[in-house]
């Protein structure tokens, strides 16, 4: 594929994380989170930022559109684990929320690389 995604795109997807945070504590624990302080919403973003790096990584590696779709569905499936690991996390620190939230989404982000990578070659 001759289309590659620029690595800008991940400050979208870091920026996307401290959103989804408050849209999880509103709707699982009746209140938005907002009073926290803001170094807890800074390390959601870079924990969201360096899960979109690996994203943009993987997605520019990517040689078919069937290597590509795999990679996006991996990054899918690995979003719900890194929401559950910054509210675990968070509750543990922000740097263990950051560790949290990044593991799951890199590991499922780069196995839907490699399925797709196996199944989708040229």
């Amino acid at each position: 594929m001759n289309k590659k995604p620029s690595f800008l795109w991940s400050l979208a997807i870091g920026l996307a994380f401290p959103i989804l945070q408050v849209l999880v504590f509103s709707l699982r624990f009746g209140n938005s989170g907002i009073t926290a302080p803001i170094t807890d919403y800074i390390f959601f973003f870079i924990g969201g930022a360096f899960i979109g790096l690996a994203l943009i990584a993987a997605l520019r590696r990517c040689e078919t559109k069937g290597a590509y779709r795999a990679t996006l569905i991996g990054f899918g499936i690995g979003v719900p684990f890194s929401i559950f690991g910054m509210v675990l996390g968070g509750m543990l620190g922000p740097l263990v929320g950051v560790m949290f939230s990044v593991s799951p989404g890199v590991f499922f982000t780069f196995v839907g690389f490699l399925i797709g990578r196996a199944f989708f070659k040229t």
